[in-house]
C-alpha cells in the first residue's frame, strides 16, 4: 500500500510539474489580501500576461474575462506553444464563492482528462488598478500536504513598468510569498 501511494504521489508531481506551475511541499497557503469593492465588471476584459510562475512553454498568453450573471464570467485563455507554434486555447468559467471577498473567485477550466480536478483552482486577485495591471495568485493543498501554487503578473498592454513589476512582487515577498521562478512572458506577436 505504502508502495502504492509512493507512486499516485510521483505521479501526481510529474503531472502538476508538467503545467510549470510550483510544486512543493506545505500544508497552508498564505492569506489572501481581501479587495472588499473590487468590481468584476471593470476587471472583465482582454489581460496580457507579462510575468508569471506559470505556462512557460507558451508565448504571446492572453486571458479574456467577460461578465455573465450571478457573480460569474467566463474565461478564455490563449496562448502559441513554443515548441510547435500552434495556437492553444482553454476555456471555463470563474465565480466567486463569496460575496463578501469579491476578489476571490475560483476557476474552472474545461478539461478532459481524468485528472480534470487539477482545472479547478482558486484565482485572487491581490491588488488591481482594473486599467493598466492585476496581480493574481492561486494556491491549492492535494492529499493534505502538496502545495500547487502559480502567480501572473497581468497588463492591459503587452508590457509592465519594472517599477510596477517590483512593486507587486513585493506585495507578494511582504506576504511570505516565495518570488523565485518567475519568467518574464514573451508578448512579441502580432495579435
Amino acid at each position: 500500500m505504502k508502495i502504492f501511494l509512493k507512486l499516485i504521489l510521483i505521479s501526481l508531481a510529474l503531472l502538476v510539474s508538467n503545467t510549470h506551475a510550483r510544486i512543493g511541499l506545505g500544508t497552508r497557503c498564505p492569506t489572501s489580501p481581501l479587495i472588499p469593492d473590487f468590481d468584476l465588471n471593470r476587471y472583465s476584459g482582454k489581460w496580457y500576461d507579462i510575468e508569471s510562475i506559470f505556462r512557460r512553454e507558451s508565448k504571446c498568453v492572453t486571458a479574456e474575462y467577460a461578465v455573465k450573471e450571478n457573480n460569474r464570467i467566463s474565461v478564455k485563455n490563449t496562448g502559441i506553444n513554443i515548441n510547435t507554434g500552434e495556437i492553444r486555447t482553454g476555456e471555463g468559467e470563474g465565480f466567486i464563492p463569496n460575496t463578501n471577498e469579491p476578489n476571490k473567485l475560483i476557476v474552472r477550466l474545461n478539461q478532459d482528462s481524468i485528472f480534470s480536478f487539477l482545472s479547478e483552482g482558486n484565482y485572487h486577485i491581490w491588488k488591481t488598478d482594473y486599467d493598466n495591471y492585476a496581480l493574481v495568485y492561486s494556491c491549492k493543498i492535494y492529499f493534505g500536504f502538496i502545495r500547487f501554487d502559480a502567480i501572473w503578473l497581468l497588463s492591459r498592454t503587452k508590457s509592465l513598468t519594472e517599477e510596477k513589476t517590483t512593486e507587486l512582487k513585493k506585495l507578494l515577498t511582504d506576504n511570505g510569498v516565495n518570488i523565485n521562478g518567475f519568467v518574464k512572458a514573451e508578448q512579441n506577436c502580432n495579435n
